[in-house]
């Protein structure tokens, strides 16, 4: 069956903790949920990869597409001790078609590393905003560009400093197939890093400073970033990140890394997208 184009778009800042609003809140709350922990609960492989995985696993009904229903769904859930997630429930819906793959999806996510307040696994609330939305007829259809990246050409720029995009590779018989992400990587000649989660597909949203800070080169294959501000629950602010960097081509790198707390080695992809001289001039 035939069924419209359809863009799923995820809120920038999916899935940050309940504190992050503007009214001031208690450290916990009646029920012994905390609110403001001392270190937040963290998604397996950090916060790209909770996107990833709720923009994997998230689909559109095909009946709220025929009946062109769109929106935002809010669903609200507790990190328990374990790691679990329990209490899902969806506090801001569209319509039981959304609100109910949305809270699917919501509860079908992974254990995560608990939060901790005073050296303890403690509860953690938070809330997730999924944007569902459908793209016109009249409108291309959008997606994350592609491209390919010649195989076997020798590195000649080894320099970090640019604008990288996060993006996905698949070895091919003429070239890496890139599939950029809508995160950008902004590394500066001024020894500052910044990652940004850009305006996703719609065009509309704002774009977030998720994670910046300092960084630092000990050897050509290390890259150690110092994080001074933070929105991400896996890197929070002091956290000093060795990586280890593998040049694939002048544009294209490799980063793999230990994700604080966890024996598992993670990696990542990125593309150095053409851009004039950069340096950071966020506060």
């Amino acid at each position: 069956m035939n069924t419209k184009l359809f863009g799923l778009f995820l809120v920038l800042l999916v899935c940050l903790p309940s504190f992050a609003q503007q009214k001031p809140v208690e450290k916990v709350d009646s029920d012994g949920v905390y609110l403001m922990p001392d270190q937040l609960p963290e998604f397996p492989g950090g916060i790209q990869a909770m996107m990833k995985f709720l923009s994997t696993n998230i689909k559109y009904p095909v009946e709220a597409q025929k009946k062109g229903i769109s929106g935002r769904v809010i669903v609200q859930f507790v990190i328990m001790e374990d790691g679990t997630l329990d209490q899902a429930k969806v506090i801001r819906g569209v319509d039981p078609l959304l609100d109910e793959e949305a809270l699917r999806v919501v509860k079908s996510m992974p254990k995560w590393k608990p939060g901790m307040d005073r050296g303890e696994a403690v509860k953690v609330r938070f809330t997730a905003p999924i944007m569902f939305n459908l793209s016109k007829k009249d409108t291309p259809r959008p997606n994350f560009p592609e491209l390919v990246v010649p195989l076997g050409q020798e590195v000649e720029n080894r320099s970090l400093q640019g604008v990288w995009q996060s993006c996905s590779v698949q070895p091919g018989e003429h070239g890496y197939k890139i599939l950029l992400f809508p995160v950008l990587k902004i590394v500066s000649a001024d020894q500052t890093f910044m990652n940004i989660m850009t305006a996703g597909m719609d065009g509309k949203s704002n774009a977030v400073i998720y994670c910046q800070g300092e960084y630092s080169l000990p050897s050509d294959n290390t890259y150690v970033e110092m994080v001074d501000r933070s929105l991400d629950p896996t890197f929070t602010q002091g956290t000093k990140n060795e990586i280890s960097v593998e040049r694939l081509h002048d544009n294209l790198i490799k980063l793999s890394f230990t994700v604080p707390g966890q024996e598992r080695r993670w990696t990542e992809y990125w593309f150095r997208v053409p851009s004039p001289n950069v340096r950071i001039l966020a506060d």
